[in-house]
């Protein structure tokens, strides 16, 4: 296992595609706050989430590890190290561990470099409110990492179990995106209020044309079964919990952390299974 590590860790630090990574997050940074400077200092305007600040590398994280994983082990494939791996005696739940271990570690490391920018960034074209406005930075910090584990493990399960590295891009890119549009809906449908107000042009007792305020009953409003139902899908969304950690508000609870370790484990154990059983040619 140890060797696997090293070897692993070795190309990692040799990998274009992981500095790129970085680099994008980097960029995203200075993008962000470049637009947070315009924001207070150009058009005059109030500016108060600095948990987005801090954490917003988290939204377009999973596309990017989509990219990074796909060919980080999609190379393995390609190039009949996985198959030589096995040759040499390593065992292919060593083979998969290592590969999601480092795959996570290649992940925390982009969202430290992000976050590292973001800190540096803000403080010097806003000031140290964007360090000292973060709403609950611990949870946010312990979230993130969860968050990260999630991801990468079902990114790793969908290119550990197809050979094809085109085709893992593919659909690796597709699942990572289709997660983050799931969450975003998700979010947006259980913050809608109950009951929402309605403007009304009506006539009053004297024939003039006044607006008036309606409390209506929102229906798109989710209830019952169907609203625990998108509950639990917040819970396992990695994308819902980027959304939870960028609000200023968020109330934590250790469900949250719990429902990423969860969908962890659970691609990670299926993808060992699959991979053990699978003919590697």
């Amino acid at each position: 296992m140890n060797r696997l590590l090293s070897a692993n860790f070795a190309r990692l630090w040799r990998s274009k595609i992981f500095y790129g990574s970085a680099l994008f997050m980097i960029g995203y940074s200075i993008f962000f706050y470049r637009d947070v400077y315009i924001t207070i200092y150009v058009k005059h305007k109030a500016y108060t989430n600095w948990n987005l600040g801090l954490f917003g590398g988290l939204l377009p994280i999973g596309i990017v590890l989509a990219i990074f994983v796909s060919f980080y082990i999609g190379t393995e494939y390609a190039g009949g190290t996985i198959r030589n791996k096995i040759a040499a005696g390593h065992s292919r739940f060593h083979i998969y561990v290592a590969n999601l271990l480092v795959c996570y570690a290649a992940a925390v490391i982009m969202m430290a470099v992000y976050c590292t920018m973001s800190m540096v960034t803000g403080i010097i074209l806003v000031g140290r409110e964007t360090i000292s406005g973060i709403w609950k930075p611990g949870w946010g910090v312990v979230m993130s990492l969860f968050i990260l584990i999630a991801y990468t493990a079902i990114l790793v399960f969908v290119v550990m179990v197809d050979m094809n590295t085109a085709r893992t891009g593919i659909v690796s890119m597709v699942l990572a995106m289709l997660i983050l549009a799931a969450g975003i809906v998700v979010v947006q449908y259980l913050e809608m209020p109950e009951y929402a107000v309605r403007l009304e042009e009506v006539q009053d007792a004297s024939g003039e044309m006044v607006t008036v305020e309606t409390i209506v009953y929102n229906s798109r409003y989710l209830s019952g079964e169907k609203r625990e139902l998108y509950e639990r899908a917040k819970l396992i969304l990695p994308s819902c919990q980027v959304m939870e950690v960028m609000n200023r508000d968020v109330e934590y609870s250790v469900k949250q952390p719990a429902g990423m370790a969860g969908i962890a484990l659970v691609f990670t154990a299926a993808g060992i299974w699959i991979f053990k059983e699978k003919d590697i040619r």
